[in-house]
């Protein structure tokens, strides 16, 4: 880890070269501060620069949402004899806050973003997580299923019928569970009309998404991996179809090109009866401490999850559940989340292990209305995972959760289930009917983007609420409703400014991979003028690098007053100027398969006559980079 403390604070070496041509007044203490985080840093380890220092740009965040900046015992924070101020960078936070600790009038935002920048630099460094980290988050991510109540029969059945889902879920205002949760049972208990209105709701957007069949909606493979097999497989090739998938996607119908097919296949000759799909959970980096849990998806469910996917996708975009959710778009949320920031009157909430904790006693409930939907999600849903991270714990899981992150039908879900707590509990802190005039009436005040949410600050309480009576937790350290901080959908904003920092993503350009993302982070951080940063970051890329203008889209370090090209030339055969430079190619290799399965793959996927296609096994994408000669359009 010393080699990787030495490479990030070679960056800290030329941040702070910026922050010091910005406030050349306080040249000698920055000075000082960077000596004294050298110091530290090397004494303590990396731990110091990805984990000590965004906990004191968290704590800052806080103290800017509440107007006063109060003394913590974080490292780094000792504070000043007589003052509350910290003297780690305390010329800046003398520039945003008084002695006392109070926010000035006068405050420089430009104090306040290299604030922040120094704190959230290394913030998601992608380090290797630990034994430890890896088994607590294993642990935690199960303890939190076990919380959720069990699901019904009827996420168990392999041909439940219509009468069997109305039975089952009369509604959220009629359930049992939720009524026992508290305790105001009255009719005109605030939780009470909640409810009430959240029937009414999710009965009003399931009426706005309309009835789910497979045959009108495109099925097709995610990119991610597949439980059955690890590394490169034959995603067309089926290792099992359960009698619960077949109960709303026929195999003969959507798993091959033709009935001819199936009737040959081993799924015709029941080969895979009692077959019991399971997902497999596996570990990603996310930050030093916390590694990311996601679980790969049967072949053959992650198959049929996408054709849900692109029903949700659709739907939404197509009807006025799109005014409050953009699948694909998250600038409404980042325009709304600085419009909070400076009028105070929208908060921003975020929610603990999400995913985790959607229960499919409120996935049932919620989406009783819309029984062809319902029935695939209960038909598409895994169960049972496995898991080899922690051996302390059981390798098979039941689960009591609806669905992991690696499902493709998590992120729509969970929006519109969110969607709808949110507008039901603004309505009901406004007295409000659930009428689509009302609903409508909040565009532009709620906002759902996965589990970010955006709501009224008055409505805070009863929102929060709300999710917490469906077993949902509000991540309280990225929640603000106070002053004049908000965060949501990577946009950090104070006062209408966007105060987001810049993250360094990679530290050696040492692969294509990580060459793209350090030219990444350099054009980023030249964006925001931090000019010494972007330079250094140029010294340790490849020279052959062309520096192109701002607004290309070919690899290369970006300009604002002109292009550097080493070597030009003219090429008569295709008429246009062209420039030699360092340029990404990427190369995949496909194996033939032995089968018929191209065939599907073919009718799967749709190729375009005008691109080259070609069926079979693709093997992971391999990334080159070598020098060649591009169109100089591309680069101006």
């Amino acid at each position: 880890m010393k080699s990787h403390v030495e490479a990030m604070l070679r960056v800290y070496d030329a941040l702070f070269q910026d922050i010091i041509y910005a406030f050349p007044q306080s040249e000698k203490t920055l000075s000082m501060d960077l000596a004294h985080l050298r110091r530290t840093a090397l004494a303590r380890g990396v731990r110091t620069l990805v984990v000590d220092l965004p906990l004191i740009g968290k704590h800052l965040d806080r103290c800017l949402s509440k107007g006063s900046w109060s003394s913590c015992s974080l490292t780094l924070c000792a504070k000043w004899k007589g003052k509350e101020l910290p003297i780690f960078m305390g010329g800046l936070f003398q520039e945003i806050f008084r002695d006392d600790g109070s926010l000035k009038e006068d405050y420089s935002v430009e104090a306040l973003i290299f604030l922040r920048q120094v704190f959230y630099l290394c913030k998601k460094v992608p380090l290797s997580f630990s034994e430890t980290a890896l088994r607590a988050s294993v642990q935690k991510m199960v303890a939190e299923d076990m919380c959720l109540p069990m699901p019904e029969l009827f996420w168990f059945s392999d041909t439940p019928s219509t009468c069997m889902a109305r039975v089952t879920y009369c509604g959220f205002r009629h359930s049992k569970y939720l009524n026992n949760k508290f305790s105001g049972k009255g009719l005109i208990s605030p939780m009470s009309v909640f409810l009430r209105n959240l029937d009414l709701v999710s009965r009003r957007l399931n009426a706005a998404l309309g009835n789910y069949s497979p045959k009108d909606w495109r099925f097709k493979h995610g990119p991610g991996a597949i439980s059955q097999v690890a590394g490169p497989t034959n995603k067309y090739y089926w290792y099992g179809w359960s009698d619960r998938l077949e109960s709303v996607y026929p195999v003969a119908d959507y798993g091959f090109h033709n009935h001819s097919s199936w009737a040959g296949s081993t799924l015709a000759v029941g080969m895979h009866d009692n077959y019991v799909p399971f997902s497999r959970l596996v570990a990603v980096p996310k930050t030093f401490e916390t590694p990311r849990l996601i679980a790969a998806e049967p072949s053959e469910h992650q198959f049929c999850q996408q054709n849900i996917w692109h029903y949700f996708r659709d739907r939404t975009a197509n009807s006025w559940i799109g005014l409050f959710v953009r699948f694909t778009d998250q600038t409404l949320n980042q325009d709304l989340c600085l419009e909070g920031s400076k009028t105070g009157t929208l908060c921003t909430l975020d929610l603990k292990s999400a995913s985790d904790r959607m229960s499919c006693h409120v996935v049932g409930n919620f989406f009783r209305s819309n029984l062809g939907l319902l029935d695939a999600l209960r038909a598409t849903r895994t169960h049972v995972m496995e898991q080899g991270l922690d051996q302390t714990l059981p390798r098979r899981l039941e689960l009591k959760k609806f669905s992991t992150m690696g499902s493709a039908c998590t992120f729509p879900v969970q929006s519109v289930v969110f969607l709808g707590i949110a507008l039901a509990a603004v309505l009901t802190n406004r007295m409000l009917t659930p009428s689509l005039k009302n609903i409508n009436a909040l565009v532009g005040s709620v906002a759902v983007f996965g589990d970010d949410i955006i709501v009224p600050s008055d409505c805070r309480e009863l929102v929060q609420a709300a999710l917490e009576l469906l077993d949902f937790k509000v991540n309280e350290s990225k929640s603000f409703s106070e002053g004049f901080f908000r965060e949501s959908c990577g946009v950090d904003a104070f006062r209408g400014v966007d105060v987001t920092p810049v993250y360094l993503r990679s530290l050696v350009p040492e692969n294509p991979e990580s060459i793209c993302s350090v030219v990444d982070s350099a054009n980023n951080f030249y964006s925001l003028f931090y000019l010494h940063v972007a330079a250094y970051l140029e010294s340790i890329l490849p020279s052959s690098l062309m520096t192109v203008h701002i607004g290309s889209g070919h690899l290369g370090l970006h300009s604002r007053t002109g292009t550097r090209f080493p070597r030009k030339r003219w090429n008569a055969q295709l008429q246009r100027e062209e420039v030699r430079g360092l340029a990404l190619s990427s190369t995949v290799k496909t194996v033939d398969q032995e089968d018929d399965s191209s065939l599907h793959q073919y009718f799967t996927e749709d190729p375009s006559p005008h691109e080259k296609w070609e069926a079979g096994l693709r093997k992971s994408p391999h990334l080159k980079m070598k020098m060649g000669w591009v169109d100089i359009a591309e680069c101006i």
